[in-house]
């Protein structure tokens, strides 16, 4: 079956369109156009469908969300805890400072989600939104108000907590497309030695690591909605292994049971084709399920860079 090459998609001149726009490299374009190519090319994939894919995958999860998503695992971490000392913002006396504080704090206690415990009227983070909001202020007061009001700071403090303990972050995804991408590249490493692609294939596999750690707030929804259990790619390799292990016999007219090894061996062959055909297809698929997992994990809590001091102008300097 003949397969249309990578160049020739629609999707992928859109995709190349918007590498240009970010004035990326143009042989590392071609060396990804390659290693699709490849990919297509060893049988992996039966259409157009797995091509785009393999291909947005790399693009887009390596070179547009890839940073971002290493943007946001830096810089989510709040400023260091309020002391009193530091520097802060000139214009303002402590009087003002300590005000502003409060209306800040005010703030970000509106936008939380209540909730009871032990009979106490709490406040927590449940949504990307207001992970932002906790951040962005906390950091304009740390850095820029540093109040001395010992009520204050022990209010920051208190958020500070909190937005610590519900931003924590879990890795969720599958061990199993882990295992598939590093044995998938140290494969093509070793048949056609290192080349750009493989490069961009772990940097693929980097990718699906770091968007598949989860915040907690999220992961609480998630298990609300769909409760536990275990991984879908886990529950395909271990039908597989099982179907690879299965006994064969022959039983005789007079009651005789033989156990059939050259039944048994050419399905464990096959059952093994099999496993290793799954492996490097999940294994190329790492870096476009990681683009699924940011969507999932990252598009309502990814940081965008900005100022405290720009935050605060765009929400309370122009009420």
């Amino acid at each position: 079956m003949t397969t249309k090459r990578v160049t020739s998609t629609t999707y992928f001149y859109l995709l190349s369109l918007t590498l240009l726009f970010l004035f990326m490299d143009s042989s590392t374009l071609l060396a990804v156009q390659q290693g699709a190519k490849e990919a297509v090319d060893s049988g992996i994939t039966s259409g157009d469908v797995f091509e785009f894919v393999l291909t947005a995958g790399y693009l887009v999860g390596v070179f547009i969300l890839l940073p971002w998503v290493v943007y946001t695992n830096t810089k989510e971490k709040l400023s260091v805890n309020a002391s009193g000392t530091g520097t802060t913002n000139i214009d303002l006396s402590e009087e003002e400072r300590n005000d502003r504080t409060a209306m800040i704090l005010d703030e970000i206690e509106k936008k939380l989600s209540p909730f009871q415990e032990e009979g106490q009227d709490l406040v927590t983070i449940t949504k990307g939104s207001q992970a932002r909001f906790v951040k962005k202020g906390i950091d304009y007061i740390q850095q820029n108000l540093q109040p001395t009001d010992p009520d204050l700071i022990s209010r920051v403090e208190e958020f500070i907590g909190v937005y610590e303990d519900r931003t924590k972050r879990f890795f969720t995804g599958s061990k199993w497309i882990i295992g598939c991408s590093i044995g998938t590249g140290i494969f093509f490493t070793y048949m056609a030695g290192i080349s750009t692609f493989i490069f961009i294939h772990f940097l693929g596999l980097v990718f699906y690591f770091l968007s598949s750690r989860t915040p907690l707030y999220i992961l609480e929804k998630r298990m609300k909605l769909f409760g536990g259990g275990n991984s879908m790619f886990g529950a395909i390799f271990s039908g597989l292994f099982i179907g690879a292990g299965a006994k064969h016999y022959n039983i005789y007219s007079d009651g005789r049971k033989e156990r059939d090894y050259s039944s048994e061996f050419t399905g464990g062959a096959v059952f093994f084709l099999i496993i290793i055909v799954v492996a490097m297809f999940l294994g190329f698929l790492a870096a476009a399920l990681g683009v699924v997992n940011f969507l999932m994990n990252y598009m309502n809590n990814a940081l965008i860079p900005e100022k405290p001091e720009s935050w605060y102008t765009k929400n309370f300097a122009q009420n």
